[in-house]
């Protein structure tokens, strides 16, 4: 797929940065251009019914709170030409006609819920239409640069994609040119103005849920504000002319991938093992649809040396922390299911017993925990993620 994507992005370049109109011309049946297009899409299209094996998409077993993943994406999509006009009784027809896009980017996710994405593009709408015998094709080359706002839906046990909804602004950028053709009494002018065109953008599409990459498939449709022709067509053909124009707005199929690096955790500090009380207290238990829940942890009281440690399923969160009025903010990250964090003192410091406020965060607003240990006996509170 890296591969793929590669040489389409190298052939949109070499059309940006030489004619941004080009076409082709046949008699119906003899195939009028469009070939090396139609060939990638169809690759493109290969490609997106096995996107897993070129994933990292490993469990993450500590995930941060913002992502920042590279972005790079192709796909195709489909526009149709209109016809504004037509002098003569030739038949005269505009088909929808496959086009190419790739992207290359950033991508920031907070807590797996909500993207930014920034990126630019190029882009290769095609157009077909039919002149009485003669079938004809035009395309249209472009850049754009976009900023796109998305909200990913709650992943669900056994099913490894989220939902996902997203608008979009940006520009599209094209340059001036033309393209004139004559061929077996067929005669064909377009004409591309230099132009900057604003554009909004939504999408709906599928987003994979773990893993240091994910991978994206969306079907997304760019509407250009103001709807300006972003070229103008007039074809003659025994004795007919036709005019044609098209604003590049279009539908499309995308697939990005968002590539993630990661930093080794820096592992907790060695401490000799961590004894849990035979006796734990048992706070009420708590339901939550998020993978990631946030614990503050306080002492309120005088200051008098409590020191505690945290545990996830029996695995240290936090390691003989001294309790102070600053929380100590933890970011728990649960698996589905029942979950049990134990609160242990090694202490009770001047004043017995141990006491701590807490409050944890599980998507609901805020719940307030009061937290009492000793060295004999601990708290445990159990969270099930649905």
């Amino acid at each position: 797929m890296r591969i793929l994507t590669f040489f389409s992005s190298l052939g949109l370049v070499a059309m940006a940065n030489g004619q941004s109109i080009s076409g082709g011309v046949g008699g119906i049946g003899s195939g009028g251009g469009g070939g090396l297009g139609s060939w990638l899409a169809v690759e493109l299209v290969n490609v997106l019914m096995s996107p897993g094996s070129f994933m990292n998409d490993e469990p993450v077993e500590h995930a941060r709170d913002i992502e920042t993943r590279l972005l790079g994406g192709a796909g195709f999509s489909l526009q149709v030409p209109e016809l504004t006009g037509q002098s003569g009784s030739a038949k005269s027809r505009a088909y929808p006609w496959p086009g190419l896009r790739t992207e290359l980017g950033a991508s920031f996710t907070y807590r797996d819920r909500v993207m930014l994405s920034v990126n630019g593009g190029l882009g290769l709408s095609g157009y077909a239409m039919r002149l009485d015998t003669m079938a004809y094709s035009i395309y249209h080359g472009t850049r754009n640069a976009e900023a796109r706002l998305g909200w990913h839906t709650l992943p669900q046990r056994n099913v490894p994609q989220q939902w996902s909804f997203a608008l979009g602004y940006g520009f599209t950028f094209q340059r001036a040119d033309d393209k004139s053709t004559d061929r077996d009494g067929f005669n064909s002018l377009t004409v591309a103005p230099q132009l900057a065109r604003p554009y909004l953008t939504a999408e709906l599409g599928r987003f994979t849920a773990t893993g240091r990459d994910r991978y994206e498939i969306c079907v997304r449709f760019v509407k250009h504000l103001p709807p300006m022709p972003a070229w103008t067509n007039t074809s003659s053909f025994n004795g007919t002319t036709v005019t044609s124009e098209a604003s590049d707005d279009h539908l499309a199929l995308l697939m990005r991938y968002h590539l993630g690096s990661r930093k080794d955790l820096e592992p907790l500090p060695v401490h000799d093992t961590i004894r849990v009380p035979a006796a734990m207290d048992a706070l009420p238990t708590m339901a939550c649809k998020r993978q990631r829940v946030t614990l503050k942890l306080w002492d309120d009281a005088e200051m008098d040396g409590d020191t505690v440690s945290v545990l996830l399923n029996g695995e240290p969160a936090l390691v003989r922390h001294n309790l102070a009025h600053k929380p100590v903010k933890l970011r728990l990250d649960l698996h589905y299911g029942q979950n049990c964090v134990q609160v242990v003192a090694h202490n009770e410091g001047r004043i017995a017993p141990n006491t701590a406020r807490g409050i944890i965060r599980r998507g609901k607003g805020r719940e307030v925990l009061l937290i009492k240990t000793d060295r004999s006996k601990g708290e445990m509170l159990y969270l099930v993620r649905g």
